[in-house]
C-alpha cells in the first residue's frame, strides 16, 4: 500500500523497549535505565472518585467488561490508523468489535488526515531525561504546525474541560520531544472517534498548552515524591 501522506526524515527516532509489569508500564532506556510510562504516571496521580462511582453504579463486573471491550476496540482502531499512515497492508480483526475499530479508524482518517501535510513519525517512542517515557501516536505537521497528535476512541462524546488527562499526555510527549530533538512544539491535537460514528477534534496551543506542560511536570514530580522510600 502506498503512503497517502509524505514522510519526513527530519527527526531520527530510536526504539525504546516497553515493558508491562504488575506495577504499571515502564520503559527501558539506554544504559539499562528503567522509567515509568506517561500513562502510568497519569494513572497514579489522577482523581479516580468519578471512576469509582461509575463502577459502583454499574457493578464491578460490568465495569471491567466495558473497559476491556473499549480497550479492544481501541487497539484495532489504532492498528488500522497506523497501517493507513505507514502504508502497510491492513490486518482485519476476527470479530465484530474489531470491525467497529476498523470502521472508527476509517471515519477518523477520512475526517482529519487531509490536514496532515507531513508525517515525522508514527508510534514514536520518546523519553525525558531519566524520568519518564512514552509512545505518542503521531508526530506530524498538522494544520501547518509541528504537532503531537493522539488518537482516542470513546463510547460517548467528550467535552474540552473533561479531558485534561489527554492534554497532559500530549504535553508530556511535547516536553520529551523538545528535550530530545531540540524542538519547541506548541501545538497538539486529540482526535476522537466516538462509537456512534461521530468524531471530535480537540487542539491546544499557546498559553493553554504551556499551562498543560507545567501541570504535567507538577504531576510528574508528585509521582516521583510518592515513590521515594521514607526517610529514617
Amino acid at each position: 500500500m502506498a503512503h497517502l501522506i509524505p514522510w519526513s526524515d527530519r527527526f531520527v527516532y530510536e526504539k525504546i523497549e516497553r515493558i508491562d509489569t504488575s506495577a504499571g508500564r515502564v520503559y527501558s532506556l539506554p544504559k539499562n535505565v528503567h522509567v515509568p510510562s506517561v500513562t502510568t504516571i497519569l494513572d497514579r496521580t489522577k482523581d479516580k472518585a468519578l471512576l469509582k462511582e461509575w463502577a459502583d453504579r454499574v457493578g464491578q463486573g460490568e465495569a471491567v467488561r466495558q473497559k476491556e471491550q473499549a480497550a479492544y476496540i481501541g487497539t484495532w482502531m489504532h492498528h488500522t490508523l497506523e497501517s493507513i499512515l505507514c502504508g502497510d497492508p491492513l490486518s482485519l480483526g476476527p470479530d465484530w468489535l474489531a470491525m467497529k475499530g476498523h470502521q472508527m479508524a476509517f471515519t477518523l482518517a477520512n475526517k482529519y488526515f487531509g490536514a496532515l501535510s507531513e508525517i515525522h513519525g508514527s508510534e514514536v517512542g520518546l523519553y525525558y531525561q531519566d524520568r519518564y517515557a512514552g509512545t505518542t501516536d503521531l508526530v506530524a505537521t498538522y494544520r501547518g504546525k509541528l504537532a503531537i497528535v493522539d488518537f482516542k476512541q470513546s463510547v460517548r462524546t467528550k467535552r474540552h474541560e473533561h479531558i485534561t488527562d489527554y492534554f497532559h499526555q500530549l504535553a508530556a510527549y511535547a516536553v520529551a520531544h523538545d528535550w530530545k530533538h531540540g524542538t519547541s512544539i506548541d501545538y497538539a491535537a486529540v482526535l476522537v472517534a466516538v462509537q456512534d460514528g461521530t468524531t471530535q477534534e480537540f487542539t491546544t496551543t499557546g498559553r493553554e498548552f504551556s499551562q498543560f506542560k507545567a501541570q504535567w511536570m507538577a504531576r510528574l514530580t508528585a509521582a516521583e515524591v510518592a515513590e521515594r522510600p521514607p526517610e529514617d
